[in-house]
């Protein structure tokens, strides 16, 4: 069986074990952890989602991460992607307006979370994501996301909906002092074999 093969198996495997889990309900913090486990299960697989098959974007890009779709339902619910990075990221704080949960394959990536507050955002905690280690995030959680330059980096992150489907996330501007509404995300690469 191709790498590739391997590779789909494996992720169909979870990603069905995790939507029986879950079903048609919002999976609340108990429920995202068990998710979480899942995933890291699969992150054990670290020879099918490597740099080869998932390469960070290209010397000279602004943009220094991109996402790889590796699974999504028709109804675009349960979306898994490879988030690649292999320069500095330092994401706003902002929600998902759907669960989510990301899992560490490869290198370090921080996250911040915090609280709204009259003027803005208020740290509350953070915790790194490698591997062997995740975060869970109900819709309504505000984090961020802080990638230093070194080893590159690949983690995954699954969403309740899809990327491109969420029109209405919320990133604080701290330059403008205001919320804004991210646009829907929409550079997505399709998985290599």
């Amino acid at each position: 069986m191709s790498r590739q093969s391997q590779r789909e198996s494996r992720i169909k495997e979870s990603v069905d074990r995790i939507r029986g889990m879950t079903g048609s309900g919002h999976p609340d913090k108990a429920l995202l952890l068990k998710i979480e486990e899942e995933l890291k299960e699969l992150a054990t697989a670290k020879d099918l989602f490597s740099l080869e098959d998932f390469p960070p974007p290209e010397d000279g890009v602004k943009r220094r991460n991109c996402l790889y779709r590796l699974s999504e339902d028709e109804d675009h619910r349960f979306a898994l992607y490879a988030n690649v990075a292999s320069g500095a990221v330092d994401a706003p704080p902002h929600d998902h307006t759907t669960w989510a949960v990301i899992v560490g394959i490869q290198g370090r990536e921080e996250n911040r979370f915090y609280q709204k507050t009259e003027d803005g955002v208020a740290i509350t905690g953070n915790q790194v994501v490698e591997a062997g280690t995740g975060v869970t995030l109900l819709p309504d959680d505000i984090h961020s996301i802080h990638i230093t330059p070194g080893e590159p980096v690949i983690n995954f992150h699954m969403y309740g909906l899809a990327l491109e489907q969420l029109s209405g996330r919320n990133y604080w501007s701290s330059v403008n002092r205001e919320w804004k509404v991210f646009p829907a995300h929409t550079d997505i690469r399709e998985a290599r074999g």
